[in-house]
């Protein structure tokens, strides 16, 4: 079974949600909808002439979140299960700042390759930290990444002595 986030119609041949038998090999697929495509300006999509007021805290925690996020990804690579999804809050006159955010994390065992479990949970432990400002969720998933390190290296051990 494979699970597809598709963000904001992004995934052109494949229904908007729901599952679908992929034909010959017989797997299923999940496909999620994420909803909108979030700009990664907070002035976007705001109405011309219609003025936008962030303070300078505001957008400094836009500017914060955003690179937060935007560190977990690139370092996540194809372990990553999602784009990010931002909280935002908005402004009297339109437009939004990012508040929050997250990623989904594929941090299932690769079934029968210890080595790959393990070259995957320690990139998603790197990601974790890779911000260097881990928030709790990132140190609960960095805590979760050390446990799958932890079994895969008891596996491949195991196996050198068998």
């Amino acid at each position: 079974m494979r699970i597809v986030y598709d963000w904001a119609g992004q995934v052109p041949i494949l229904p908007t949600s729901g599952r679908v038998n992929t034909g010959n090999s017989g797997e299923t697929v999940i496909v999620i909808k994420l909803g909108n495509r979030q700009s990664d300006h907070p002035a976007e999509g705001v109405n011309a002439g219609q003025e936008t007021r962030f303070t300078p805290e505001a957008l400094a925690r836009d500017r914060e979140v955003r690179g937060h996020e935007k560190a977990h990804l690139a370092s996540l690579g194809p372990y990553a299960a999602s784009l990010v999804q931002y909280d935002t809050a908005r402004a009297p006159g339109g437009g939004s700042v990012a508040v929050g955010g997250r990623i989904a994390v594929d941090l299932a065992e690769v079934p029968g390759d210890p080595a790959a479990t393990l070259r995957k949970a320690r990139a998603v432990f790197a990601s974790a930290h890779a911000p260097g400002d881990p928030s709790a969720a990132d140190l609960r998933v960095a805590a979760r990444a050390y446990e799958l390190m932890r079994d895969a290296n008891k596996e491949l051990e195991t196996s050198e002595y068998a």
